[in-house]
């Protein structure tokens, strides 16, 4: 049987399930632990295989843990837009067309934050597939037309190109979405979902005001690299 003995600052101490060390053993450790300097700084471990190794493994510096956050941050700041808290088909306001122009758009790569006017052309429902072109009003319908050979008519005029087809931008979960109704021209409040549905002629609501669908343009509101605001444009 294999018998340790632990030397700590001068006192004997057996391993557990062993009655005691051997009186030589004893001695020897007794002996060898006097002859030593009265301030002991460490102790060590003897063992039967006349193997030393340290009691008591030199302190090691850990780096201070910092505790995870109990929410992830969300990787895009969601915009600042109230939800609407509207039912389905309750009239709203409508949209607000600007005076001169809606705001130009690169060919390709991130829809930056702005107003925009677009065609919907169907798609996934939080994920419409549009296609967007510049639209000028007021004052710069008649320039704009005028340099493109054309007529400004009910004070609207669309660039045919350039034009971009998106399909990829999302809604946002609170998205302020409005369709015209063709005879009224009054602005209806209805879900991405909704929108799918009345434009396959079906909506979810009997005799819905705006119910049959009109493929007038919308004004398009982006912020943060998502639709807050989808609404349509009644035209003549």
């Amino acid at each position: 049987m294999n018998i340790r003995c632990l030397a700590v600052a001068g006192i004997i101490v057996t391993a557990t399930g062993l009655s005691a060390c051997s009186s030589t053993t004893k001695q020897s450790l007794i002996g060898e632990t006097s002859s030593s300097s009265s301030s002991v700084e460490s102790s060590t471990t003897l063992v039967a295989d006349s193997t030393t190794v340290p009691a008591t493994a030199p302190p090691q510096s850990t780096p201070p843990v910092s505790a995870a956050p109990e929410t992830a941050p969300p990787a895009t700041t969601p915009p600042a837009t109230a939800a609407p808290g509207y039912s389905l088909y309750d009239e709203v306001s409508g949209p607000n067309v600007p005076t001169t122009r809606t705001d130009p758009f690169v060919s390709s790569g991130v829809l930056t934050n702005g107003v925009y006017w677009v065609q919907y052309l169907g798609g996934e429902t939080m994920t419409p597939s549009i296609e967007v072109r510049q639209a000028f009003f007021g004052s710069e319908c008649e320039s704009r037309a005028a340099a493109a050979g054309e007529e400004c008519n009910n004070d609207i005029f669309v660039l045919g190109d350039p034009s971009r087809e998106i399909d990829d931008l999302p809604f946002a979960a609170d998205v302020l979405l409005t369709i015209a109704d063709v005879n009224t021209q009054k602005s209806y409040w209805i879900t991405p979902d909704e929108l799918r549905t009345v434009r396959a002629g079906s909506p979810t609501v009997d005799n819905a005001p705006g119910g049959v669908y009109a493929s007038f343009q919308y004004l398009m509101t982006v912020q943060g690299g998502q639709i807050v605001k989808f609404e349509q444009v009644w035209t003549p």
